[in-house]
């Protein structure tokens, strides 16, 4: 049996083989599936780095600004999103343009009324280089300060109007003396209420350049930090210039990856669907293989099965000719006990023969005894009797019958021992014809004996032999069928657990492939994301910055008129300017023609807030510069 299974085995053999091939190339497929993802988990690693230093420089940039607004006072804006902080910053602009755009046209409009009173000519020009100082210092003068110069210069306009106003009605004077005296009065009240006021305005006006004076000091002792920190925004910039730049070519390049790996993953699919059918066939070619081997063994169970119920119909036959046979013996042991018992009871009659003719024997000798000791007597009697007859030679008659007596005795002894003899050698002759046959018969019953206890012992042993053969037979067959169940058992087993473990590899390779594709791609997507987020902050920021720009142009220009009239006034005023970092034309064109790449790439929308807010405080700029000055408060 375990021969036919090994021959089975053997025949099994090039379909296993080809199983453990397509095996062997699916075992390569996963290796190099392996590789790949090794690869990319490696290209991801890479990236990740990348990420932490660009957040680690965003981190660092984040504390700069952080110390700078700390160093400015601005506390409050460093927890705030850098789109609130520019939103802020633009306002506080747009609020300082406003506060220094108001006293520069009452400047205008005080100088072009300049033939007027000489208080209020000095006045006004105060009022102008205090409003010149207030727009070096662009805001920093308190509100008050704005409102009491406004009522001051509002009184002038009103005193500088009734002065215009008094020529007119000096003709008309006739009949209205007494409403100028009450106008002169009133008028020498207000006089004297603008002195008052021109002294307060002094001493806000010491009080002031004091401020301004110690502003100048701060300045120049913070300029160096100032400059430091326009060199470090510039080099910022530049890094920042770099960093876009770098992120664009990481992001072509990711792009260029991602379509590689769509490509691969599309390669990878049709390889799988290729193995995908290979294994259906191998597992058809399987599943036949096992049908067949199945076949197979029933049909080789099927004939050891048959051939075993051959022999044990034979060795039941040959039981059954051997159970004859005993039979038959038992029936010969029977027959020759039969004929031993008779033959004994022959013997024994003849025995008793034996003994009643030894008796007789016996008898006859006693006989023969007495009959040789009444010869010897006779014969004794025989001699005294010649004796005497020789002596006396009496009666004759006497003598001749005696002699005649002892001639027929001597004639029946002689008889009697011919007849003795005769008795004695057929004696002879029958006991050793009883002692042949008794030999003989011991011989036979030897024989048949020796014949019957073979006979037996090889009945006995051919007996355990075939219920040795039949238990082997029974055994093996139990074995066989046993070894057919376990073997179409573990074949199933194998079938099942082969089937499990290649489904369980297909999903495993289909989810790790989607898997490792799925995260690639949501990695570079979120990459994508978040550089495109970047590049529309930097966008914003340069928006910001170009409008910041365009606004301070004009602010040079008035700057540079202001030189000319004021040039003591006009330094700390550039030199405020200066620290303000506005970057070159230069960079603004790369900035721009980089946004102009940059926007051809896909990239998130700005959030709706951030560009409304913007939108709003642009607009709010707008409208405070296009907006004219505020009229002048009379009293």
């Amino acid at each position: 049996m375990p021969v036919c299974c090994l021959s089975d085995c053997l025949s099994v053999c090039p379909s296993v083989c080809e199983v453990h091939k397509s095996l062997e190339q699916i075992r390569i497929f996963t290796g190099h599936k392996d590789v790949l993802a090794q690869e990319i988990q490696e290209e991801n690693d890479r990236l990740k780095d990348q990420l932490q230093q660009l957040i680690s420089l965003q981190d660092a940039q984040i504390s700069e600004v952080a110390k700078m607004l700390y160093q400015q006072g601005l506390t409050e804006l460093i927890h705030s999103s850098p789109s609130e902080q520019v939103a802020y910053l633009l306002v506080e602009r747009a609020s300082i343009l406003e506060t220094s755009g108001g006293p520069i046209n009452n400047n205008n409009d005080n100088s072009g009324k300049g033939n007027s009173a000489g208080a209020g000519n000095t006045g006004g020009r105060r009022g102008s280089e205090i409003q010149a100082h207030g727009n070096a210092r662009q805001g920093a003068l308190p509100h008050h300060g704005h409102s009491s110069w406004r009522r001051l210069l509002g009184l002038h306009k009103a005193s500088h109007r009734k002065h215009g106003l008094t020529p007119a009605e000096a003709r008309h004077s006739t009949e209205q003396s007494n409403s100028m005296d009450r106008k002169c009065s009133r008028l020498e009240r207000d006089l004297e209420e603008g002195s008052r006021r021109l002294a307060m305005a002094h001493t806000e006006i010491r009080r002031l350049t004091d401020e301004l004076e110690s502003a100048h000091l701060t300045q120049r002792a913070y300029e160096s930090e100032l400059q430091a920190a326009q060199q470090e925004v510039e080099k910022l910039e530049k890094c920042e210039m770099v960093e876009v730049r770098k992120e664009k070519e990481l992001n072509d390049r990711l792009d260029l990856e991602i379509r590689a790996l769509r490509v691969r993953v599309r390669a990878l699919d049709a390889e799988k669907s290729c193995l995908q059918q290979k294994v259906l066939t191998l597992q058809k070619e399987v599943v036949r293989l096992e049908t067949e081997l199945q076949e197979q063994q029933q049909q080789q169970s099927e004939r050891q099965l048959h051939a075993v119920q051959v022999q044990l119909d034979q060795t039941n036959e040959l039981a059954e000719s051997r159970e004859t046979e005993l039979n038959q013996s038992y029936r010969v042991r029977r027959d020759l006990q039969n004929k031993l018992s008779t033959q004994e009871t022959c013997l024994l009659d003849k025995d008793t023969e034996i003994c009643y003719l030894k008796q007789h024997l016996d008898n006859y000798l006693h006989n023969v005894r007495q009959l040789e000791k009444k010869e010897t007597t006779l014969i004794l009697d025989d001699s005294e009797q010649q004796t005497q007859l020789n002596e006396e030679s009496e009666p004759h008659q006497t003598a001749d019958v005696g002699v005649s007596d002892s001639q027929s005795t001597r004639e029946e002894c002689e008889t009697l021992k011919a007849e003795i003899c005769e008795t004695l050698k057929c004696l002879d002759k029958e006991r050793s014809k009883y002692h042949a046959m008794k030999e003989k018969h011991k011989a036979r019953m030897c024989c048949a004996k020796q014949k019957l206890d073979d006979e037996t012992t090889w009945r006995d042993e051919r007996i355990k032999g075939l219920e040795r053969e039949l238990s082997l037979c029974s055994h093996s067959l139990t074995k066989v069928k046993e070894l057919v169940a376990s073997v179409t058992v573990e074949n199933e087993k194998l079938l099942s657990e082969r089937t499990g473990l290649l489904r369980e590899l297909n999903e495993k390779d289909g989810d790790l492939t989607a898997a490792s594709s799925k995260r690639r791609v949501d990695f570079l997507e979120v990459e994508n994301k978040k550089l495109g987020n970047q590049i529309i902050h930097l966008c914003s920021q340069l928006a910001v910055l170009e409008r910041s720009r365009q606004n301070m142009q004009p602010q040079h220009a008035a700057e540079e008129r202001k030189k000319k009239y004021n040039p003591d006034i006009a330094t700390p005023l550039s030199v405020q300017t200066s620290s303000v970092t506005t970057p070159t034309p230069s960079k603004f064109q790369i900035l721009l023609d980089h946004t102009d790449v940059t926007s051809s790439s896909p990239r998130p929308s700005m959030p709706s807030t951030e560009m409304g807010y913007l939108y709003l405080t642009s607009a709010q700029r707008c409208t405070h510069q296009s907006a004219p000055p505020p009229p002048a408060l009379s009293t």
